[in-house]
């Protein structure tokens, strides 16, 4: 499931993103669906933090590094660089020490953050079937000298509303009912 994928530009209705979070399963046991969602969270690299079995609730996260370079700082930064330099030049060297700021926060721009995706799984019954809602989170930790856990306040909050990132787990999930049935 890619989940730093490109963002689309629709906007959905809450019944569109409802939809394509929600699949329902033609059987009535409940416990195989929920089984096979617990798999399918760990065989997609998710750590499982959260387990309700009688709600029917799980709740997961996946860790990883990734790239998120904010253009309008990077042209902020050296912006910042080029004055402080020109002010070096302008008292032959004993500003030098200023440069060294806007440098390091140029690297720390560039540096991989930290990327992790909360999901959300809700298994329930639906009549005679089962039905299966799934919500993520992705969120971007910010850096702080290159260490991301070090500020734990998220850079930015993206819910993913991607009908392929969903399609892909319930494919994955139909194929892990399937197993659990064998």
């Amino acid at each position: 499931m890619p989940a730093c994928a490109k963002r689309p530009f629709k906007t959905y209705t809450q019944l569109e993103i409802r939809e394509m979070q929600t699949h329902v399963y033609d059987t009535a046991n409940r416990k195989e669906v929920f089984k096979a969602a617990i798999n399918t969270l760990q065989d997609n690299g998710f750590i499982i933090l959260n387990i309700e079995d009688e709600m029917g609730y799980i709740r997961a996260r996946k860790d990883f590094l990734g790239h998120d370079v904010n253009k309008m700082r990077m042209a902020g930064y050296s912006l910042l660089l080029a004055y402080y330099i020109t002010l070096t030049a302008l008292s032959y060297g004993a500003m030098l020490y200023t440069v060294a700021d806007p440098i390091n926060r140029m690297g720390n721009e560039l540096s991989p953050r930290t990327f992790i995706v909360d999901s959300n799984v809700n298994v329930e019954p639906f009549g005679k079937k089962t039905r299966v809602r799934v919500t993520m989170v992705e969120k971007i930790l910010e850096n702080a000298d290159g260490y991301s856990f070090i500020k734990a306040s998220p850079r930015k909050v993206i819910r993913i509303y991607q009908p392929v990132i969903y399609q892909a787990f319930f494919n994955e999930l139909d194929k892990n009912i399937f197993y659990e049935k064998i």
